[in-house]
């Protein structure tokens, strides 16, 4: 976990706030019930001057500052105010039981108004990975693993092939005299 944040944090001291964002926007994506990781997403955004952006990854916080209330208020305003709109531009994958009692709110209400105004609620395959579980994607030595694998594969697929071949130039050797 640390290693990801120290990452995002040496992207944001270096001046590459897209990395920074990137990374903190697939670290999202991957854990989605962990919403400290829209809070840091939202304030790279405000720090950089997209206040309706950061709004969008504060709409399931509970407002701290008049700042994260504006930013609210400008990306509802955004999107209409739009329960519809502004629930597929969030995207949230996660499970709703492990939200605080604020974000279950939060998403009651933009479903609610989508409902009412469409007839339809829009619905996300889920993520279910832990929060503060954050490890890198694959362990390296899986990938020289596989390649054994198939190589191992490779050869008792052809060893039966080669046999089968000595075979015959044993048994046309035998005939040959």
């Amino acid at each position: 976990m640390g290693d990801f944040f120290y990452k995002i944090e040496q992207d944001l001291k270096a001046g590459k706030k897209k990395k920074a964002c990137d990374r903190l926007r697939n670290l999202i994506n991957q854990f989605p019930d962990d919403l400290s990781l829209r809070n840091k997403l939202g304030q790279i955004y405000y720090a950089a001057g997209f206040i309706d952006e950061a709004g969008k990854y504060w709409i399931l916080s509970q407002p701290e500052n008049k700042e994260m209330e504006k930013a609210v208020e400008l990306y509802r305003k955004t999107l209409s105010n739009s329960g519809n709109a502004i629930l597929k531009d969030i995207v949230f994958r996660g499970n709703k039981a492990q939200l605080n009692e604020y974000a279950t709110k939060v998403l009651a209400e933009l479903e609610k108004d989508s409902l009412k105004k469409t007839k339809h609620i829009p619905d996300f395959k889920p993520k279910n990975r832990e929060k503060g579980k954050y490890s890198e994607a694959e362990d390296p030595t899986s990938f020289v693993n596989k390649i054994f694998k198939v190589i191992f594969i490779v050869f008792l697929i052809l060893l039966p092939i080669l046999g089968f071949f000595k075979l015959l130039e044993l048994i046309k050797a035998l005939f040959s005299y």
